[in-house]
């Protein structure tokens, strides 16, 4: 497949012999499971839907040959913008069974990052909701098209379509398996791409990640058991269903894949969750940190039964260990956090961890194929065990390369295959890893990865302004919100309210990236080499911060 850069043979046929890769299919996984535990509920809403192992594999089925008679044809790429309904999940397994690859998108994202997606990936079909809140899927819809060609088949939820467009309600009602035979749906290539993910952004929009069917099979089912998930797992899903610790980390697939059930919210908000986690007994909750502090900081905590919560699965960010050691007394749970990245790596807490491990380090590589070292990242020699230095990876569900993204891959991968995730490590006498902190110019916003230089590219397409900075401010929810350093053109004014107008209205870019707070500055700091000193504003907007604060 052009744009796709497979693992080499040797390695390809290590990871078959022993048994890593199954060469099955993500369809053919969940049908398996859908048969296997057929009577089991499988989902529920937080709309009070509820669906069977049976009943997914169903309608998937159902939406699949819908989607084939519609003209999506095997390795078809499809944009999944969809919400925390049922209707993402099911839309994301027709997809598969269809032969095509979706590529799962936020639903914050805007015009910007899909027409970007729609461009790279030739994408043919789009799956988005009708509207949320003011704003219009279906119209950005319709300006992405005017710009990408291949764009030509839309399915639409929750809404009326508009002329042309599909309506994936009505095709859910449609029992097209009565007269077509599903045994004839396509079976792709267990070898090639089955899911584009997308990465955190670090370097300008996000880049596309390829994740074959057999890497992501081993990558969910390895998930799972490292999880002790079972027949008895309740997992609360709050954050976007489209994220790999969603989908796959252990995620939908993973608790699938052993017999248990996903509470799917449409809200990450603690009250939400605290709701859900009483009506229906959560055992397991994927959490980013800022939503664990949300639930412990919540003044009517006391007022729910949460004492069915055993575990916290917790990604996206660092979490602190203050916040982790309150997580037992407080409510009653453990927590096992991971360090995971999209492009593959995930190194996880193992649930039987002493205290010190599970609540000071980040975890361990997963697989027992999985490689990994910590190098120097201005030489690339291996630092002495201890010492700081960039996480490098290797193994049988971590990509060898960006899809279409030639360039940036030889920055982020090494000769020998490994990625260079940008992360700052450095080893426990555990044999653990200890997040230090990042390379990358990114702001962590509560889990979400946000490229500076993406956001900054759009500021600078304001007419008033003449440089910026886009850095990371501490807080104390968050962890990471961002400020805008700006230089203006002379006798220019401007707010953030003004500003991020324009980001919204004009450059059409996600909520979640807009600053959140504007600086005006004469001229912006520089390093000894000519680059702006981001460390330098980072440092001047934590003190203006914690002198606002005292």
């Amino acid at each position: 497949m052009e744009g796709f850069i497979p693992w080499p043979d040797e390695f390809a046929r290590e990871y078959r012999e022993k048994g890593y890769w199954l060469d099955k299919t993500i369809s053919e996984v969940m049908d398996e499971c859908f048969e296997r535990y057929a009577t089991r509920t499988a989902l529920i809403a937080d709309d009070g839907r509820i669906f069977t192992y049976s009943e997914l594999g169903r309608l998937s089925t159902r939406l699949a040959l819908h989607l084939n008679a519609l003209g999506l044809k095997t390795y078809d790429r499809l944009l999944l913008q969809i919400p925390n309904v049922p209707e993402v999940l099911i839309t994301y397994l027709a997809t598969l069974k269809a032969g095509g690859i979706p590529i799962m998108a936020l639903s914050a994202y805007r015009d910007s990052e899909m027409g970007y997606f729609a461009k790279l990936a030739k994408a043919r079909a789009m799956a988005v909701t009708s509207t949320i809140r003011d704003f219009n899927y279906q119209e950005m819809v319709g300006r992405i098209q005017t710009e990408a060609p291949d764009l030509n088949m839309v399915f639409v939820t929750g809404g009326e379509p508009n002329p042309g467009y599909h309506s994936i309600d009505r095709l859910l009602q449609d029992p097209i398996e009565k007269s077509v035979d599903s045994s004839n749906l396509p079976r792709p290539d267990p070898d090639l791409p089955g899911v584009l993910l997308l990465s955190g952004g670090t370097t300008g929009v996000p880049k596309l990640i390829p994740r074959t069917q057999n890497d992501y099979v081993y990558n969910f089912l390895c998930n799972a058991q490292l999880c002790n998930l079972g027949e008895e797992t309740v997992l609360l899903i709050a954050i976007p269903q489209e994220h790999n610790f969603a989908i796959a980390c252990p995620g939908f697939m993973g608790v699938i894949s052993r017999g248990g059930r996903e509470v799917l919210s449409s809200s990450p908000a603690p009250k939400a969750a605290m709701e859900l986690i009483q009506r229906h007994g959560v055992t397991h909750w994927v959490a980013v940190p800022a939503m664990i502090l949300g639930m412990l900081n919540h003044p009517k905590r006391q007022e729910y039964d949460l004492s069915s919560l055993e575990v916290i699965l917790t990604g996206g960010s660092k979490l602190n260990p203050e916040v982790a050691l309150r997580i037992r007394p407080e409510l009653g749970c453990e927590v096992q956090q991971v360090l995971g990245m999209a492009e593959g790596p995930l190194f996880w807490i193992r649930p039987d961890d002493p205290d010190e491990i599970r609540l000071y380090t980040q975890g361990r590589p997963q697989s027992p194929a999985d490689e990994f070292k910590i190098v120097d990242p201005s030489g690339g020699e291996e630092v002495a065990p201890g010492e700081v230095g960039e996480l490098w990876c290797r193994g049988p569900h971590t990509i060898r390369g960006y899809y279409c993204a030639p360039e940036h891959n030889t920055k982020a991968f090494a000769d020998d295959g490994f990625y260079k995730s940008g992360d700052l490590v450095r080893l426990h006498p555990s044999g653990n890893v200890v997040v230090e902190g990042r390379i990358k110019d990114t702001i962590n916003r509560g889990g979400e990865k946000i490229s500076a230089e993406e956001v900054e590219n759009h500021i600078l397409a304001h007419p008033d302004v003449d440089n910026c900075a886009y850095v990371a401010m501490p807080d104390p929810i968050l962890g990471e919100k961002a400020c805008v350093f700006v230089v203006l053109l002379k006798g220019k004014e401007m707010l953030l309210e003004s500003l991020n107008g324009f980001l919204i209205n004009e450059q059409k870019i996600a909520r979640f990236k807009l600053p959140e707070r504007l600086e005006l500055v004469d001229s912006l700091p520089l390093t000894p080499v000519g680059k702006i000193n981001k460390k330098e504003l980072r440092s001047v907007i934590a003190e203006r911060l914690e002198k606002e604060g005292g």
